[in-house]
């Protein structure tokens, strides 16, 4: 090739890349995001607000809830909390509705709630495999159903689920929350490949062990958990700031190519292929 067809080529794709519309958050945009009193939902939802998202925020925990409402309020968000049990599909139908009706179409759903009930998995009741895969699982499924429509509509939207590194690695104690976590990852990748041509980027985050209450609801204290930080590559461990930072990377026009992709945000305690 001479360097001249060199030339007008380079300048080719320059010019088609300048052209190519790559949809991405907006200020004004209306984002869901599910489990927001605490750990990485409130993280999320704040960033989002800062942001200058419109954001309709579900918990089961409603005076929590509340705080991190007016948290957004605070840094001058358009928020609205909504009392939701994301186990029970006729809670996120009357969720889901109400924030269309108040709200309209969502241009990104982040579903973040979840629960991890632990027990060996030679005990494991049904009862609580079936609670957890409700939640975790069929909830963000249901979830995602609801406000897809309107993004099939809109011809565009963001979905961001969130998995776990137990989803790769297992867990002790944890068979039906590792499984879940796993489904997640399925689940993911199928709707990004059903729904890529309405303009709907379907992705999901790994968090590593991070600064919340789960991993303290198995034993230890705060400062405990830091500790286990050190035998991470980056040296400590998750803070929920750094997950929220995900979602806003991945609402914006620089993941505009991105789509059915789970992203490890671990310090680098699991490296994925």
């Amino acid at each position: 090739m001479t360097d001249v067809h060199s030339q007008n080529l380079d300048a080719a794709i320059e010019e088609d890349g300048a052209a190519i519309a790559r949809d991405h958050f907006k200020p004004g945009d209306l984002c869901v995001v599910t489990g927001c009193a605490r750990g990485f939902g409130r993280a999320i939802s704040r960033r989002l607000a800062r942001e200058g998202a419109r954001l309709a925020i579900w918990d089961l925990l409603d005076d929590e809830g509340e705080e991190t409402a007016e948290a957004c309020r605070q840094a001058g968000a358009e928020v609205e909390f909504f009392h939701c049990d994301m186990g029970l599909p006729d809670d996120i139908s009357a969720a889901a509705a109400a924030v269309s009706e108040r709200f309209g179409p969502a241009y990104a759903v982040i579903n973040n709630a979840g629960i991890n009930l632990r027990t060996p998995a030679i005990d494991h009741p049904v009862e609580m495999w079936n609670k957890t895969l409700a939640v975790n699982l069929v909830g963000g499924f249901l979830c995602s159903q609801a406000f897809a429509r309107g993004m099939i509509k809109a011809g565009r939207g963001i979905i961001i689920n969130f998995a776990s590194g137990r989803a790769i690695e297992g867990a002790v104690n944890s068979i039906s929350y590792a499984s879940s976590k796993a489904g997640i990852i399925a689940m993911t990748k199928t709707l990004a490949s059903e729904w890529a041509v309405h303009g709907i980027r379907v992705n999901a985050i790994i968090p590593g062990v991070s600064e919340t209450r789960q991993p303290l609801e198995a034993g230890g204290t705060l400062e405990e958990l830091r500790q286990r930080g050190k035998s991470i590559p980056l040296g400590r461990v998750g803070h929920p700031d750094d997950i929220a930072g995900m979602v806003v990377m991945l609402l914006s026009e620089d993941a505009a190519y991105i789509t059915g992709q789970s992203m490890a945000i671990n310090g680098g305690r699991i490296m994925l292929p």
